[in-house]
């Protein structure tokens, strides 16, 4: 069992325990790392503000991932948020907690984005996700007497964030066999991701080596997260050399293929 001060460490607000600079410490970090990682998860999140409210669509997009992210930032911050925390770390948390369900609001409610939404590709099941992670927080999880639902509630965050992408790569992989593709924004997005739990497994190492710090539920969960973003990574890297244009497998409704930034 972990103690509870090495826990208040690992968790405290995005990211951290006690700061190596100044500079860190001031927006609630223990390093370079960890701060990149976090900047990358803003970029995905802008990347996908961009598409819907610049470009008007949501093609490529799993709302079921989309969800399962608003989920996990409930269930994660909701129980342990606090305005005494640094500036930067609270407009992270609302950040993240409040575009996640405006963006699942969208796609689920309004045109053009209900219209744009195509179901029939994003066919994962939630039940798949949701159940057995409620299922392994119940089971594997701290002790905390004094916090044990908000320590419940931020295992089951880990767990379900670790394969909440599962949706969006099963909706990929499938509008590719179909042959229609996806979107550059939509690449970048998914990639930005993928980044952005790499950099936290090396900020996890780095903590280990120079804090002692471990934390088996959060690194287990964001280890197994970080490898199901490998063919990916080779399909979206590959895509980007083999096209002089710089753009991902294109979309044969015209709609996905000429994403862009302006």
């Amino acid at each position: 069992k972990a103690t509870v001060s090495v826990l208040n460490c690992q968790r405290e607000g995005l990211g951290g325990a006690r700061p190596l600079t100044m500079s860190l410490e001031l927006i609630g970090h223990t390093n370079v790392f960890r701060l990149i990682g976090d900047l990358l998860h803003l970029v995905s999140v802008i990347l996908v503000l961009h598409k819907m409210l610049r470009l008007r669509n949501c093609h490529g997009l799993s709302l079921k991932s989309q969800l399962a992210y608003a989920i996990v930032f409930t269930a994660r911050y909701l129980p342990s948020f606090s305005f005494n925390s640094s500036l930067y770390l609270i407009f992270m948390k609302l950040f993240f907690l409040l575009t996640a369900w405006y963006i699942v609001f969208l796609m689920r409610t309004r045109n053009p984005w209900k219209a744009t939404y195509d179901p029939s590709l994003d066919s994962f099941k939630m039940r798949f996700l949701i159940i057995p992670c409620l299922v392994l927080a119940l089971v594997f999880h701290y002790d905390r007497p004094h916090h044990q639902i908000a320590e419940l509630l931020w295992t089951f965050s880990q767990y379900l964030e670790a394969v909440a992408i599962i949706p969006q790569l099963s909706m990929l992989t499938v509008s590719l066999e179909r042959g229609r593709g996806w979107g550059l924004l939509t690449g970048h997005y998914v990639f930005a991701m993928g980044l952005y739990r790499a950099f936290y497994i090396i900020n996890w190492i780095y903590r280990y080596w120079t804090e002692g710090l471990w934390n088996w539920v959060d690194h287990t969960a964001g280890i197994i997260q970080t490898l199901l973003y490998t063919e990916f990574f080779y399909t979206y890297l590959k895509a980007l050399k083999d096209s002089r244009q710089g753009g991902l497998p294109s979309a044969g409704d015209g709609g996905l293929g000429g994403e862009g930034f302006d």
